[in-house]
């Protein structure tokens, strides 16, 4: 075919003219600029320059006619995101190069500078800069706190970690100091590992009263026996004394945001404060909790409107720079049948709701690099929680690997992981790139990490293990008090994470889940007491005992707390109709009016 007569005196076609005599197999493969056009989709200036391919003689064929057409309709489409779709096509020495994308322009003229580099060379993607995490801590409120972190990282395996969410708005704004200090806990690295080998100041990570509170009572000998038992965990984990090898990771930090301006505010502000350690800013989509609709974030804001979220996102890939990314945690939308039984309000009955499928689509166009879908809707939650659809992450990876043109565009699984063994079980069933854990991380921080727990004995001193290293690193680092309180909130996450490492055995000795809960317990050391306790009641106790008891049933576990309610409930429950949910509640109108006219 011919090329097009039109002559285009832009400074990119004149930059063009320049080089194009230069590239390999000229004039057999010659790029051309075809046009430019300035689109607004969706609210967003998109630039897009289209590069169209001009084939000579017999090599167009239709087939490459074809995946031109493709690329250009891929580059249409991908609203929020600038795309130049340059290339360099040496069509006799490899048709298949049609379907590359290069990023940007200066790749274009750099391929075309080495006459002899005749293929361009794809840049690493984020989930490549990152290292392919496989096992992922989740982020969750008090709980993905730092000494927690570490320990999980270190010592069981997880690859890659999320911080706890962030209040964008409470962050970002100009007399937020303190709520800074109290929730970001992301550092130096080399600061962080200096502190827990003792060639820094254990100060140093000490900002709030907070920490000191839950320090009291501890002798300097009771923080370096702390210290070597941490060491001699990371030695033997390591197979070797070298402690160079005692990595400390970046992480990713969560937010909760639903004004654009606002989240791209609070994510510099994260940018600044964490040291180059910060890999990602992920945005809180799936949040299931009443006061996520309150401040509007989380899965409700998703399901209610998703195009605040969309344009948050978009904010922040525009604001972030390029290494940063920008990555979101959502859950599966609402059902047809969660619309029809009024569950998404009246005026939704009759609407089909969106589909994981179009909401992938969506997040890419904003130019998300990486998703996390946790497989339950937001009604699947505590006593309703039921299993993970794992079958609604699979159709996510696939649309995402598909739309996206990366064919390991990376998507997270999130749920349903109670064992070992589930985890390769998600693999395989979803075609994921990573699975994260939550709630059964809290109890068993090794669960990615085969182990050989045979015994009801294996079972306590696993448990009592994971106590008494996690309590180590408090005592090195203390948590960040976050939201649990000025005074008493950096044990109060201590606390947390003791209930529910040995949630089976305090359900068994409710003297001592009370004296856990008793708000006069406030330091490590106490907690220590507590230990020292626990593991002598159950000291004396054979493997015979030990396997009568309920802390060695699955059932005890704190993983299946609701869920074990949830089966009682659907067993002893006869479903009700929308029709009689409304005269259930017409009733209970009727009756709260009597009892306040009664009291008149």
């Amino acid at each position: 075919e011919s090329p097009p007569t039109t002559t285009y005196n832009t400074p990119a076609i004149l930059e063009l003219q320049k080089i194009a005599p230069n590239c390999p197999d000229y004039p057999h493969s010659l790029l051309i600029l075809h046009t430019s056009m300035a689109l607004q989709i969706r609210g967003f200036e998109l630039i897009l320059t289209i590069w169209s391919v001009v084939v000579t003689g017999a090599v167009a064929d239709r087939t490459m006619k074809m995946n031109i057409q493709q690329s250009m309709k891929n580059v249409v489409t991908r609203s929020g995101r600038t795309w130049h779709l340059e290339a360099c096509f040496c069509l006799h020495s490899n048709p298949s190069i049609l379907n590359r994308r290069i990023l940007n322009f200066k790749s274009f003229t750099s391929i075309a500078a080495n006459k002899s580099d005749t293929h361009p060379q794809q840049k690493a993607t984020f989930y490549e800069r990152i290292n392919k995490p496989r096992h992922i801590l989740a982020p969750m409120v008090a709980q993905s706190d730092l000494p927690f972190r570490l320990m999980c990282e270190q010592l069981y395996n997880v690859d890659l970690s999320y911080t706890q969410m962030i209040h964008a708005h409470n962050f970002a704004e100009s007399g937020g100091d303190t709520f800074r200090r109290n929730h970001l806990d992301v550092y130096d690295e080399s600061l962080v590992r200096d502190v827990l080998l003792g060639s820094a100041d254990s100060k140093a990570l000490i900002f709030t009263q907070s920490q000191r509170n839950a320090l009291e009572g501890l002798s300097q000998s009771d923080i370096e026996a702390s210290r070597q038992r941490i060491i001699s965990a990371l030695q033997t984990k390591n197979n070797s004394l070298e402690t160079a090898l005692f990595e400390v990771k970046p992480c990713v930090v969560q937010i909760a945001a639903h004004d654009p301006n606002v989240a791209a505010r609070a994510a510099e502000i994260i940018l600044e404060r964490s040291n180059g350690e910060c890999l990602a800013i992920d945005l809180n989509l799936g949040c299931p909790q009443a006061i996520a609709r309150k401040g509007r974030y989380g899965s409700f804001l998703h399901d209610e409107t998703p195009q605040a979220a969309y344009d948050v996102l978009t904010k922040l890939r525009s604001t972030l720079p390029k290494e940063v990314g920008v990555t979101a945690k959502i859950r599966l939308p609402p059902t047809e049948a969660d619309a029809q039984e009024g569950k998404l309000g009246h005026e939704f009955r009759f609407i089909k709701p969106v589909t994981i499928e179009e909401r992938v689509r969506r997040l890419i166009d904003c130019g998300v690099d990486l998703i996390t879908v946790h497989g339950r809707t937001r009604f699947e939650n505590k006593v309703a929680v039921g299993p993970a659809n794992w079958d609604g992450v699979h159709a996510a990876v696939a649309t995402a690997r598909e739309y996206s043109g990366d064919a390991n565009y990376p998507i997270i699984s999130n749920g349903g992981i109670e064992y070992f063994s589930d985890v390769q079980k998600c693999f395989e069933e979803t075609s994921c790139s990573g699975v994260m854990s939550s709630e059964s991380l809290l109890e068993n921080p090794g669960i990615f990490d085969q182990q050989n727990v045979a015994s009801g004995r294996d079972i306590l001193d696993r448990q009592l293990q994971y106590a008494d290293i996690y309590l180590d690193y408090c005592t090195i680092i203390p948590p960040l008090p976050g939201s649990l309180g000025i005074k008493g909130g950096s044990f109060n996450v201590a606390r947390s994470h003791v209930f529910k490492i040995l949630h089976r055995y305090l359900e068994e000795q409710p003297d001592l889940r009370s004296w856990l809960g008793n708000q006069e317990l406030q330091t490590i050391q106490q907690a220590r007491d507590l230990l020292c306790e626990l593991r002598s009641r159950y000291s004396s106790l054979d493997e015979e005992h030990l396997k009568v008891k309920n802390s060695w049933k699955d059932d005890s576990s704190w993983y299946r707390r609701h869920r074990q309610s949830n089966v009682s409930a659907a067993e002893n429950t006869q479903p009700v109709s929308l029709d009689e949910r409304k005269k259930l509640a017409k009733l209970r109108i009727q009756a709260l009016r009597e009892q306040r006219l009664s009291k008149a």
